[in-house]
């Protein structure tokens, strides 16, 4: 699944190959899910929790993020 990224989460990059990680949504304990197609990599970065409220996070956990908000 792919998101677009807010403008308050900043770009991961792939420590393998280099190429910039696609943002997947983030966690309600305040971490940014982070995914590289090539090299299966994932990794999840602490953003602050207040950020992840600021998306609305879901049921399950997962925030997802509305682009028309996000540009807001």
């Amino acid at each position: 699944m792919n998101v677009e990224r807010p403008a308050a989460i900043s770009p991961e990059w792939c420590p393998d190959c280099g190429e910039e990680m696609r943002f997947s949504g983030t966690q309600s304990a305040g971490y940014a899910q982070f995914f590289c197609e090539p090299c299966r990599y994932r990794r999840d970065t602490f953003v602050g929790i207040s950020t992840v409220e600021k998306a609305g996070a879901r049921e399950d956990g997962v925030a997802a993020f509305d682009a028309d908000e996000a540009s807001d």
